[in-house]
């Protein structure tokens, strides 16, 4: 059987060696492979010599640290995959020093002192090293290699983690390869502590086949045919059923060994055994199946969980970024490398599956996912999708409304420091130097002793402070309109009315006769809207009629109506047109400009305003 052995673990990688170099001559895993199905039989039959000759006593000796061969360069493989190249430069000096700890350890086994033991009443033919330095040599390989044996779980783990698309397929094919390990070390420990195979019998020759069949096949479908199948199904329900056996057989195994310590009888335990198993199956292959399908498929099964994480990860994200924290969890819960939030032009690509996101009927643009390849999605996958696009649309208008709100605390501050620059500038500039030309004017007026020239200078200086004043006026009416404290809101407009009013246009203005007390920013705005329209009518409407009608009923409402021509192909365009839709969005209302069905223009202004106002109409 031995020999039977080593002929299928030398033919199994040749043949997946000769297919990869066949499609890929210079994969550096298809030589990998090569060099195994070479080294990997002759290890397995050990040395050529048997006798007690000269050669066959040196070609023991040197040999005798040359078994990790057997498994070398699978261990080197699982560094490369699934493209042949390490993944940085540091895994690269990783692996070239877990060759070196490999020519460590077999430098020192050919003279650490065993082979007397190997072989009594022989000395060693080969001179070596002193068995004390030896020995040190094959412990620090021994160390190394072992090291670099076990350090291909994280390295494998980490690449699978940034991987994505094919590379992850390429990589879960090596792992499903890779459970036969520790299926072949549970054999030979069934064989040997179970059935009593101490010899080389049916059991090491079903785990050695095993192990040199399964990881080399696996790979070359890594590297070729990673599509093969839907890996991802077939990892998961082989790790719920392997857990699944491992666990019954324990606790078995375990309930047959504490009923005849405690008992002295099996049968008692058998009969435990088989009710708590009974038992205990089906609730555990449910848990299993849970954990290890959330683990390869996110939460297919589990809406209500994914709602949850979604829910739990947007209540702790930052507000500035919780559409990304929103894409990142939905990411998560359906195990695909990308989500996103289109809000403008589509991205282009072949598997992308898009979920309109509306929100109280407003559509927000699109929930896009990128397919992993090789993977279609389910209807429980599309039905989890569209769950979580429910939810998910409710968060982006949450941070679309934050950034909105940030844009605008961003814009009024902007505001705010261009006004105040603005008006040093203007009194810097302007009411500053005219008020020391009048001190310079004055100090002058003094100094003339000539009362006619003393009184030309304090006429200079008259005119001066007129004009200084006229700018200060200016600069305060800037800032609000003073008509607005002196005869109130609704007169103010009325008074703007009648500048406009003419021969040709006749402007009313409509309202209750006492307002209620308006916050000061309503009653700018307001003012502004009302003028800018009306002066717009009156430039540009060639109308001979325009109302103006105010009304408070929960908002400030205002609306200014012309029977002028129109301009339904220009509206929304325009300086003063922007000008108002600006001073209502400001105060969080709106503004819209349209056409009448008979004929003209109608400006309709929605200011808002705090509860504590009373409602009046005209």
């Amino acid at each position: 059987m031995r020999l039977v052995a080593a002929a299928l673990v030398g033919l199994v990688p040749a043949v997946v060696a000769y297919v990869i170099l066949r499609h890929h001559p210079r994969h550096r895993i298809g030589w990998l492979l090569l060099a195994h199905a070479v080294c990997a039989p002759v290890m397995l039959l050990g040395p050529a010599g048997n006798g007690v000759s000269s050669f066959d006593l040196a070609v023991d000796q040197l040999t005798a640290g040359l078994w990790p061969l057997l498994f070398l360069f699978l261990v080197v493989s699982a560094y490369l995959l699934p493209d042949g190249h390490p993944m940085n430069r540091r895994w690269r000096w990783w692996i070239r020093v877990g060759l070196g700890g490999f020519v460590l350890f077999a430098i020192g086994a050919a003279g650490d002192g065993d082979f007397a033991k190997t072989h009594p009443g022989h000395a060693a033919p080969v001179p070596w090293l002193p068995p004390t330095f030896a020995g040190l040599l094959g412990v620090a390989g021994l160390l190394v290699l072992v090291s670099f044996l076990f350090g291909a779980v994280p390295a494998v783990a980490l690449r699978l983690r940034r991987a994505h698309d094919d590379n992850r397929l390429a990589l879960l094919w090596f792992v499903w390869g890779a459970l036969s390990i520790p299926l072949a070390l549970l054999l030979n420990w069934v064989g040997y502590f179970v059935l009593d195979d101490h010899t080389y019998g049916v059991t090491p020759f079903v785990t050695e086949a095993l192990l040199g069949s399964a990881l080399p096949v696996t790979i070359g479908i890594a590297i070729l045919r990673w599509r093969l199948y839907d890996i991802q199904v077939v990892l998961s329900r082989t790790l719920v059923y392997a857990v699944l056996i491992l666990l019954v057989a324990g606790v078995y195994a375990g309930l047959l060994a504490l009923a005849q310590q405690v008992g002295g009888s099996r049968t008692a335990g058998d009969v435990v055994a088989v009710v708590v198993l009974a038992v205990a199956v089906a609730p555990t292959q449910a848990f299993l199946q849970r954990r290890i399908t959330r683990w390869v498929y996110g939460y297919r099964r589990e809406p209500h969980e994914a709602l949850r994480l979604l829910s739990r990860r947007a209540d702790e994200a930052d507000p500035l970024h919780l559409v990304d924290e929103i894409t990142t969890t939905i990411a998560e819960a359906l195990k695909v490398a990308r989500v996103w939030v289109e809000e403008g032009e589509p991205e282009p690509g072949e598997r992308i599956l898009r979920i309109p996101l509306t929100h109280r009927g407003t559509a927000l643009g699109s929930l896009a996912v990128e397919q992993p390849a090789g993977r279609q999605f389910s209807a429980a996958d599309t039905a989890l999708l569209h769950d979580l696009a429910r939810q998910a649309a409710v968060l982006v208008r949450a941070g679309q409304l934050t950034r909105d709100l940030q844009h605008s605390r961003s814009a009024l501050v902007s505001a705010r420091e261009e006004e105040r620059r603005r008006l040093r500038r203007d009194l810097h500039d302007g009411v500053g130097p005219s008020l020391a030309a009048i001190v310079l004017k004055l100090n002058a007026a003094q100094s003339r002793t000539d009362e006619a020239a003393r009184n030309a200078v304090l006429a200079e200086t008259r005119e001066e402070t007129k004009a200084a004043i006229a700018e200060v006026r200016r600069l305060v009416d800037d800032l609000r309109p003073p008509a607005i404290d002196e005869v109130g809101l609704l007169a103010a407009i009325r008074q703007r009315a009648a500048a406009v009013t003419g021969d040709r246009l006749r402007v009313d203005v409509r309202g209750p006769e006492a307002l209620p007390a308006l916050p000061a920013a309503v009653e700018v705005a307001a003012f502004r809207i009302a003028s800018e329209a009306v002066t717009n009518v009156a430039r540009h409407s060639g109308a001979s009629r325009c109302v103006v009608e105010i009304a408070v009923n929960g908002a400030f409402e205002l609306s200014i109506a012309d029977n002028g021509t129109g301009a339904a192909s220009k509206t929304g365009s325009g300086v003063g047109w922007t000008s108002m839709r600006e001073r209502a969005a400001e105060l969080g209302g709106s503004c819209t400009i349209s056409s009448r069905a008979e004929g003209g223009m109608v400006v309709r202004a929605v200011l808002p305003l705090d509860e504590q106002v009373e409602e009046v109409t005209a």
